[in-house]
């Protein structure tokens, strides 16, 4: 088209669509940076619709730019910004890096870390650093390391966006979502935290071009030492100046590798830069974001997560919250929904599991529209066979008209397949990490925020297991919940009382009985209406 040409309706639509596109793409990022729980169905669905939007987009903006000639030849831009990254970001991608992050990009060290808060801005100082380093050195190689496949493609995802809606485009050969090839040689490869995958990568050409390696979110990278070990090795032949390691993460448990690592940093001649920085870091986040987060946080979540804290051991997760939602006597509504909620013992030991059924009512609370929860009845078998087991089910399904159920998979199969010829909704539950995660933080919420009662009349044994229930953050950053690992104190009343919890905040999604613990093979038995 003709500069002084009217655009058709067709292109006038076109752009129409690439602007919306835009602006949805840019709120979907910004929920997405207030979002703690990466791993909630929610999130992902949004992370797979930017996806979508970003496919579509990539489609329009080498169209769109065609015809639109740079303000200045992108080589002499190069020369301006190559020693500058903070100059880089503010020219190239129109991004005002942070104090830290301007640390970071910069630092003239040959390992960098930055240990921070979520919500810091870590993931951008990465991607402007790793854009940074591929641009401003002919051949250079550029690892990015995520700690799954998901996180690796997520990291490329937003590199490639922002290339796209930015004048380096015209620099890029191409783009996909595992390396990006720019017309000086230089490369950027996105890998899973792998350790065989990522042996073998060397400089390009026979070393003069130089590595870059940035491990993400490392503290929760499975076999993290190993992956930087590994790529240490390409490191070897390159310059201090061409030869960088950036490690970025929030903070975990004082037992991951990468606190021992930050830990050597203090030693003389290290080479290393140790960056470290709380959420706060970042100007955008007011201080009603940090207080509602302190609100919704355990204490160590929200100082490793927030104040971009290590820790230590472990906490316990509901002390404190237990006797402000303890009740002498609940008056529950005769509109009120139940679920049964069911963790059974891996043995008949008594020195062992117990097996614990659980009652959970959940019904409104005068004119607050959010619902209130109460754990309405419970009993702990220390032994019991299936059918003393079945027996106490059905009375309870009888006793509180109970639709849903949800029964741990373990040893858990025959009351599961009981229920649901009782005509109840049942799943088996498979305790994972995420799915103990999902739980136990709905069930702290919940008593935090008042609305979940304790009545007095429940058996001590879960008042005993309630209390010394813990939090506490493994090596490899990944949430653990349950029973102190000493004093013989069980667990199985909370877990019970959790899955009832669960199944009920869930229970419009639950059909037929769930063989697979979630989403997969459903098995409809007969009698079922």
């Amino acid at each position: 088209m003709k500069n002084n040409e009217t655009p058709s309706i067709e292109t006038q639509d076109a752009q129409r669509h690439i602007n919306k596109l835009e602006n949805d793409m840019n709120r979907i990022e910004q929920f997405l940076e207030t979002q703690d729980d990466l791993l909630d169905s929610k999130v992902q669905g949004l992370f797979r619709l930017r996806d979508s939007i970003f496919s579509l987009l990539s489609k329009f903006f080498p169209e769109s730019k065609k015809d639109k000639p740079p303000d200045a030849p992108i080589d002499d831009k190069l020369n301006r910004w190559k020693d500058d990254a903070s100059l880089f970001a503010k020219e190239a991608l129109d991004i005002e890096l942070f104090d830290h992050q301007k640390q970071f990009c910069q630092s003239d060290q040959r390992t960098v870390r930055l240990i921070a808060g979520r919500g810091a801005g870590k993931t951008q100082a990465s991607i402007i650093a790793a854009l940074f380093h591929a641009l401003r050195t002919p051949n250079q190689l550029v690892l990015v390391i995520s700690s799954s496949q998901r996180m690796s493609s997520e990291f490329g995802s937003r590199l490639i966006f922002l290339i796209s809606s930015s004048p380096l485009n015209e620099y890029v050969v191409t783009m996909s979502s595992r390396v990006i090839n720019f017309k000086n040689g230089a490369s950027i490869k996105f890998l899973p935290a792998n350790p065989s995958t990522i042996r073998g990568y060397h400089p390009k050409k026979g070393g003069a071009g130089g590595v870059c390696v940035v491990l993400d979110e490392a503290c929760f990278m499975e076999h993290g030492d190993k992956i930087r070990k590994a790529v240490e090795y390409a490191l070897i032949t390159t310059s201090k100046k061409n030869g960088k390691l950036y490690i970025v993460t929030s903070p975990s448990s004082a037992s991951s590798w990468v606190y021992a690592y930050v830990k050597n940093a203090q030693k003389p001649k290290s080479r290393i830069e140790v960056i470290q920085c709380a959420s706060s870091a970042n100007p955008l986040i007011t201080n009603e974001e940090l207080e509602r987060l302190r609100q919704n946080k355990n204490e160590l979540e929200f100082r490793a997560e927030v104040l971009g804290e290590w820790v230590e051991g472990a906490c316990g997760l509901f002390k404190g919250l237990i006797e402000p939602n303890r009740r002498t006597c609940v008056k529950l509504p005769p509109n009120a929904v139940y679920a049964l909620g069911a963790d059974l013992a891996l043995s008949f030991s008594p020195t062992h599991d117990r097996s614990v059924l659980a009652v959970v009512a959940q019904f409104q609370s005068g004119t607050d529209p959010e619902p209130h929860y109460c754990i309405a009845d419970l009993r702990v078998f220390e032994t019991a066979s299936d059918r003393e087991l079945r027996k106490a089910a059905k009375n309870f399904i009888t006793k509180y008209n109970i639709e849903v159920a949800a029964v741990e998979q373990y040893q858990g199969k025959s009351l599961a397949e009981y229920c649901a010829s009782l005509n109840l909704a049942v799943e088996l539950v498979s305790p994972t990490p995420q799915r103990q995660q999902t739980a136990f933080h709905a069930m702290h919420a919940l008593l935090k925020q008042k609305r979940l009662a304790l009545p007095d009349h429940l058996d001590p044994v879960f008042f005993e297991e309630l209390l010394a229930f813990e939090y506490r953050r493994g090596p490899n950053g990944g949430a653990q919940f349950g029973h102190p690992h000493s004093g013989g104190i069980h667990d199985d009343a909370v877990y019970a009382a959790a899955w009832a919890l669960d199944a009920l905040r869930n229970h419009d999604g639950l059909g037929a009985y769930v063989a697979s613990g979630g989403p997969g093979v459903v098995i409809d038995f007969l009698g079922r209406s």
